[in-house]
């Protein structure tokens, strides 16, 4: 799943396409967040479900870096939803200290319920933008990503 990341500098393109900065991000984080409202849970929530149901067995690090949320938020919603019966969490085979984050029956079906109808909306979204679009794009952003981390890797404020 792509997303927006670019930020616009005071002094950087003036171009209106180009500059739109973070607002595209948090635009994109207010629809997920919306859907999540309609679908009647946080967006936490939904994330970490989405995550699950789209990925399969994951530990709380994996799906804190892959969906960008903060490892106590997800670790928050992993217990919610172990106390309700949708998750149970395993010894990794490589790290035992590590768990592995299981849908249980009900969490199989209580995820795809919620995650159907926003997949389903995203694939119309992906079909009218196309495949050759959605490839640049994907690519143009982790080519972004990868620069920007690097350039945040030398510190903020250094020239």
């Amino acid at each position: 799943m792509c997303g927006f990341f670019f930020f616009q500098a005071e002094d950087g393109i003036r171009d209106f396409c180009l500059s739109r900065g973070l607002g595209d991000v948090y635009k994109r984080q207010a629809l997920y967040t919306k859907a999540a409202s309609v679908l009647g849970v946080g967006y936490p929530e939904m994330m970490v479900l989405y995550a699950l149901e789209s990925m399969g067995e994951l530990t709380q690090k994996q799906i804190a870096e892959n969906f960008g949320m903060q490892k106590q938020t997800v670790h928050t919603v992993v217990s919610a939803l172990q106390k309700k019966g949708y998750l149970l969490l395993e010894a990794s085979e490589g790290d035992k200290r590590e768990k592995r984050i299981v849908l249980t029956e009900s969490g199989q079906v209580y995820a795809h319920r919620m995650i159907a109808p926003l997949r389903k909306a995203e694939e119309k979204v992906y079909r009218t933008i196309g495949n050759e679009r959605l490839q640049a794009m994907c690519e143009i952003l982790d080519l972004f990503n990868l620069l920007f981390e690097r350039e945040l890797s030398g510190g903020l404020g250094s020239e």
